[in-house]
């Protein structure tokens, strides 16, 4: 059975998409005008900025098709037209699927990553959390740092739980964790998120966005976190 999901209805997904996709677009104008964008993601191993900048554009324009009816296997390929700067195209990206975001209203049914989860809302949440993660990845690339609300990351790592780690293992790419792992934010009032099923399990010890980047794999293990057998395990495949 899948963990219940941390109030996704109580948060204006619509706004944090915007805000977050605005904040995406001035680091990559910003790194156009530094002459960066080939800039190297270490996070992200071979891909640059400018093909960040394109994965996270198309991801757009998939979820807009599917809140629009395309088939999920279609994965659009577009590119920035005539005199379109790279940071002027992503935004059309992200307003198109706002659009569509809006219209389809959080109710709407339609084709999801998970069956348990098959309305639009599943899409609002979805495409603020990659927007965010992304974020990171662009400005982690360029030396800055990001911040991010940690009830948002915790919805987040709840998001890794109920969606991301039921994938992997329904798809074949990661096994069942042999233990499951208790993610607690040191900085909010909130229970712990659970990844898996298993027993015993490992408690995990750290802020909010730090929980969110670990089970991402964008930081490294620091011990105060908790045991290293918990570590073992969080560097598992839990996402894609």
């Amino acid at each position: 059975m899948l963990p219940t999901m941390i109030a996704p209805t109580g948060r204006p997904w619509l706004d944090e998409f915007e805000a977050t996709a605005e904040r995406f677009r001035t680091v990559i104008a910003a790194a156009a005008d530094a002459d960066a964008l080939t800039s190297s993601v270490p996070s992200c191993p071979d891909w640059d900025l400018q093909e960040l900048t394109g994965h996270l554009g198309e991801t757009h324009l998939w979820a807009a098709g599917i809140l629009g009816g395309a088939d999920p296997r279609d994965r659009p390929q577009e590119e920035p037209a005539g005199d379109a700067s790279l940071a002027d195209w992503y935004i059309g990206t992200a307003e198109r699927l706002h659009r569509a975001l809006a219209k389809a209203g959080p109710d709407m049914p339609c084709w999801t990553l998970i069956k348990d989860q098959r309305t639009a809302l599943f899409w609002q949440r979805r495409q603020v959390h990659e927007t965010m993660i992304h974020l990171w990845d662009a400005q982690h690339a360029l030396g800055q740092h990001t911040e991010i609300d940690p009830a948002l990351a915790l919805d987040g790592v709840a998001e890794v739980a109920e969606v991301m780690y039921p994938r992997m293992l329904r798809s074949a790419r990661t096994e069942p964790l042999p233990k499951s792992l208790n993610l607690l934010a040191t900085d909010l009032d909130a229970g712990p998120v659970i990844i898996g099923d298993a027993e015993p399990s490992l408690l995990v010890r750290a802020p909010a966005a730090e929980l969110l980047l670990l089970v991402w794999h964008r930081l490294p293990w620091n011990p105060a976190y908790g045991r290293d057998e918990a570590a073992r395990l969080i560097s598992r495949s839990l996402v894609p």
